[in-house]
């Protein structure tokens, strides 16, 4: 040891350096769990989600939503939740439908609850990373057309200039929109989401309005938070899928896998990089325009990651277009194929498209009622993480979703995502085993930089 120490003192002297090893997760690394409004609150009656859905057959098993977890009367019990998990940053959304009800009236109460909301996160040690807009529109945009109104980008700009204005200070991170190509293919390319155009042609003018809209809630935030010496960071936050062909010598799956990756996962993106927002799928759809506007409006990169989907196309029997997982592997109750690889492949191309531009992955769980997965699923994502972060990746949180178990879209609240269960008469909070490992979990990374074993 004597001989290690003085050989490093000569060669420290002669200007040499030994090798240090890669630091695995560092010090400002986020632990976060993420939340959308529609999904906790409850009493959102003035949204187009709530008119979906009391539609019948739209929810599994006639669920809605005008309850939720009814996280309002439970705040003190949820953050106190988020301490024993050990976060440090909350992703969450603000709800346009409470805070705007009709055209230019905003109700003051419900924007000082979240900046209270947010307030109360700081003095606990939680950054707050706030969502716009999380697939729910007020019921007046819906009337006008929603993402198809042309007049969207101002009405969803005089929204976010109110919010901005009230709790802007407190808040370092912003999402202008979540997973704008999860809207787009479930309320435009199917019918599980409102709208519910269920027509690919229909695409082209909502995902233009959707860049639009963020690329003016970007300059918005920035021009009323910088002018007040703040620099908050904004962006979207991407659901990006791995899109493989299910048969590899088959030219068409692989031609369908290339589109889809071409379309869902990076024409937004690419958008804010040269501002153009283009496609090209044959007798369906095309866009090829220039928002000028857009260039520039990442100041990160957020991710949400679930899964991959081997895609299948059939000339002659219906569906035409069919999603399959590998087989033996391990799904979700949702079916979703369990593949942390596709997490490398994603961050790989991320950092290649947008390079040294900071990431933080916004999202990523996996339903699991009976939580035998969860555990594993999580630590195999993270150590893509760390494995990306030694070789000098900017990522700068993981968010998990979610907190308790919610009211999942489409799935009702038959989807469990959450590190608590939800009882759903009493709304009682329980820990689940993969909740006390986290906070084990993340007390452990923080003082080791690395992931337990």
């Amino acid at each position: 040891m004597m001989h290690f120490r003085i050989s490093a003192i000569l060669l420290a002297a002669l200007g040499w350096a030994l090798p240090v090893p890669a630091l695995g997760f560092t010090p400002d690394f986020r632990f976060c769990v993420a939340t959308a409004a529609h999904q906790i609150e409850g009493g959102n009656f003035d949204s187009d989600w709530d008119r979906w859905e009391q539609t019948p057959g739209k929810i599994k098993s006639g669920h809605d939503a005008r309850v939720a977890t009814d996280s309002w009367n439970h705040v003190d019990e949820d953050v106190s939740h988020m301490k024993d998990l050990g976060i440090d940053l909350y992703r969450f959304s603000v709800e346009w439908a409470k805070i705007e009800p009709a055209p230019g009236h905003y109700r003051m109460d419900e924007v000082i609850r979240y900046r209270d909301l947010v307030r109360r996160l700081r003095t606990e040690g939680i950054e707050s990373m706030v969502t716009l807009h999380h697939f729910t529109l007020p019921k007046w945009v819906a009337d006008r057309g929603g993402w198809d109104w042309d007049g969207i980008t101002g009405a969803f700009d005089g929204y976010v200039a109110h919010v901005a204005e009230t709790l802007g200070p407190d808040v370092p991170f912003w999402v202008t929109i979540n997973e704008p190509m999860t809207v787009i293919a479930g309320g435009y390319v199917s019918d599980v989401f409102p709208p519910g155009k269920n027509s690919l042609g229909s695409i082209a003018r909502p995902m233009q309005n959707m860049v639009r809209a963020h690329a003016r809630a970007y300059h918005t935030i920035h021009r009323i938070l910088d002018s007040k010496g703040f620099r908050p960071k904004v962006g979207f936050a991407h659901h990006l899928r791995n899109f493989d062909p299910a048969r590899r010598a088959n030219p068409l799956d692989r031609y369908l896998a290339r589109k889809f990756d071409e379309v869902f996962n990076w024409s937004i993106p690419l958008a804010t990089l040269d501002g153009k927002l283009r496609w090209k799928v044959p007798f369906l759809t095309r866009s090829n325009v220039f928002i000028p506007e857009a260039i520039g409006t990442q100041d990160f990169f957020g991710l949400n990651y679930y899964s991959r989907d081997r895609l299948r196309f059939s000339l002659f029997k219906a569906p035409f277009i069919r999603r399959e997982t590998s087989r033996g592997a391990d799904t979700t109750e949702l079916g979703w194929e369990v593949y942390p690889v596709g997490l490398d492949r994603l961050l790989i191309e991320i950092r290649t498209l947008f390079p040294g531009m900071e990431i933080h992955l916004t999202e990523n769980g996996l339903a699991d009622r009976d939580d035998n997965q969860r555990i594993p699923f999580i630590r195999d994502h993270l150590a893509v993480l760390e494995r990306h972060i030694r070789d000098g990746a900017p990522i700068r949180s993981y968010c998990h979703w979610t907190l308790n178990d919610n009211f999942e879209w489409a799935e009702g609240y038959t989807a469990n995502f959450g590190l608590y269960s939800l009882e759903p008469v009493t709304l009682k909070r329980t820990p689940r085993a993969s909740a006390i490992w986290f906070g084990k979990m993340t007390r452990s990374v923080k003082q080791t930089g690395r992931i337990p074993e």
